[in-house]
């Protein structure tokens, strides 16, 4: 009679214990950080090599596309898409043509505003007064 009790009381606190409501998610980085002056540097007439050089590896190299490289790049905090953004470089032949897309307007590296974030959602960021 005592096993079965104490079966039914274990069992009873394991279920509980997964039913805990918060569940850590982590901040997911992923892609290409491109900023403005990263393209200010890019010259029509560049070679795909000086490219890579500036703008870093895209994140997509197509096989069948061969003129085109695409830098992708996505913030997600707990399951919300925070910043999102595109930009493509388009080539002719061997030598940059141009480039679509937008490019984020912020002055903070990526880094830097994943921090000042965090600090804001835990109300931990608190300006003095005077």
């Amino acid at each position: 009679m005592q096993f079965r009790f104490l079966t039914v009381l274990l069992s009873f606190l394991f279920i509980s214990a997964c039913s805990i409501p918060q569940v850590y998610k982590l901040t997911v980085q992923q892609g290409n950080i491109v900023t403005q002056e990263m393209v200010d540097e890019l010259k029509v007439g560049m070679t795909k090599r000086q490219v890579a050089y500036v703008m870093g590896t895209p994140l997509i190299r197509s096989p069948f596309q061969q003129n085109r490289w695409d830098y992708l790049y996505t913030l997600e905090r707990r399951d919300k898409i925070v910043k999102d953004y595109q930009v493509t470089v388009f080539f002719e032949g061997d030598l940059y043509t141009h480039f679509e897309g937008e490019v984020p307007q912020e002055e903070k590296p990526e880094a830097q505003q994943e921090v000042l974030e965090d600090k804001k959602e835990n109300n931990l960021l608190e300006i003095p007064g005077e």
